[in-house]
């Protein structure tokens, strides 16, 4: 159980370093699983959103991500490095649910928002993740994971 366990948790992680590179990667993995002490109390689901807005060229780009049944713990991270704030919407396609709706400061300091499954409720399925840029393209990243545990 804990060789695949920790197989699911590598594979995870290969897959961030290879989509981000490694300067990334080492940011994103602190936001793979939560710890006590040694031991990991999350287990983060496979489909994780890690969108790349530094070629984005659209003003309110969006894309879709897919929480699956089990995973209700969100942890969303954004990073602006663009010129002006943007703000992130996550928003349950057949359901109208917003768990998340943030601004975020153009000053390239990445920040952590987390909904544990409450104010709003999280429910499974597909969710459409829009960048509303403004007056400005947004640039930066957005990285969504969902856990079966609070984070």
């Amino acid at each position: 159980m804990t060789n695949k366990f920790m197989k699911i948790i590598g594979a995870g992680a290969l897959s961030i370093s290879l989509i981000t590179g490694v300067a990334s990667a080492v940011s994103a993995n602190d936001y793979t699983a939560s710890k006590e002490g040694n031991k990991v109390i999350n287990i983060v689901q496979p489909s994780v959103l890690n969108w790349d807005l530094t070629n984005n060229t659209a003003a309110d780009p969006n894309t879709s991500w897919t929480v699956q049944i089990g995973y209700p713990h969100i942890n969303m991270y954004l990073k602006n490095t663009g010129s002006k704030s943007f703000r992130v919407e996550v928003k349950h396609n057949t359901k109208g649910t917003i768990i998340f709706n943030k601004a975020i400061a153009a000053d390239g300091v990445g920040r952590n928002f987390i909904n544990n499954d409450s104010n709003p409720l999280v429910p499974s399925g597909t969710y459409t993740v829009t960048v509303y840029g403004g007056v400005a393209v947004p640039k930066g990243t957005v990285l969504l994971k969902a856990s079966d545990t609070p984070w």
